[in-house]
């Protein structure tokens, strides 16, 4: 009796059972979908840069002078208008006393001489009644006209002289002010230039201020991707770290600004064909990184 026959007959049906068990058949659509590799390749890649909208902020005195008070520390936290320094004030705060003193001088002034006025008004009146009446004679009222007139010249003289009083006041003050620096909004003070007790020059940095502004990656765009990228488009950023592992990766981006000009490359060479010229294209996060630090070096990947 032959028992090959039976034997290949049951292979054969073994062989097309597991072929109709295949994983990739009985697998949902749905599911194939999502096993299937991503369709197209990147659009463009580029190396950048993370920096904050607008810039660090470097805050200088807008006086020279030596510092009093120093009220900030680097790391730390200020909300806008916070005082961060102060300068050695005490000939500018003697000026301001005196000042004030010349102020009220004045105002006391100008009040006594106002004061006058309305005694002389009812002179004049009486004077100007006894006329009509024929009881009394011109030059009385004459007299009288010319008092009122001076009292109220002299009155308009103590109010200039209140006005210019109050002039120097508000200059003298505004020079006590600019020997404070304020923080002109909320960020984080990177660094501190000044110490207390030691000089400062007119308009040298003394606080590096990071603002609470969004961050943004400026992309240097190699010329041969420049036609694949358009306003709008969406990206992967990575961190460009030289050493091996895994890279952290940041929220989406999207392309905010693309310059019309070209430039010189800063994050890339090529010794062979010497300068790379690049785009600068300004993209913005989705959603605030967390991880990531202003000047931080990222790549840039461009999809549709």
């Amino acid at each position: 009796m032959n028992h090959t026959r039976p034997l290949t007959i049951a292979l054969l049906l073994l062989a097309a059972a597991l072929s109709a068990c295949s994983p990739q058949r009985d697998m949902h659509p749905a599911a194939r979908a999502q096993a299937a590799p991503p369709q197209g390749a990147p659009a463009a890649v580029a190396r950048g840069k993370i920096e904050v909208e607008g810039g660090l902020l470097d805050l200088a005195p807008a006086s020279a002078g030596v510092v009093r008070q120093l009220a900030v520390k680097e790391g730390q936290q200020v909300q806008k208008g916070q005082l961060l320094l102060r300068l050695a004030d005490d000939e500018q705060r003697a000026e301001l006393g005196v000042a004030q003193s010349e102020l009220q001088l004045a105002q006391a002034r100008a009040r006594a001489r106002v004061a006058r006025l309305p005694a002389l008004r009812q002179t004049l009146e009486r004077w100007q009644a006894a006329v009509r009446e024929g009881a009394a004679e011109a030059q009385g009222l004459d007299e009288a006209t010319q008092a009122l007139q001076a009292a109220q010249s002299d009155a308009q003289v103590a109010e200039a002289e209140v006005a210019v009083a109050r002039k120097k006041l508000e200059q003298l003050q505004t020079q006590l002010k600019r020997l404070e620096l304020h923080a002109p909004e909320a960020g984080v003070a990177v660094r501190v230039a000044a110490q207390p007790g030691a000089p400062v020059a007119s308009g040298a940095p003394a606080v590096v201020l990071l603002p609470a502004r969004p961050l943004l990656v400026r992309a240097e765009l190699n010329e041969s991707f420049v036609p694949a990228v358009r306003v709008g488009m969406r990206a992967n950023v990575v961190a460009d770290g030289d050493g091996g592992g895994a890279q952290a990766a940041f929220p989406e981006a999207r392309v905010l600004r693309i310059s019309p000009v070209y430039s010189s490359a800063r994050l890339q060479d090529d010794p062979l064909r010497g300068p790379v010229r690049v785009v600068d294209c300004l993209l913005a996060f989705d959603q605030p990184p967390q991880a990531a630090r202003v000047g931080q070096n990222v790549r840039v990947t461009f999809h549709e």
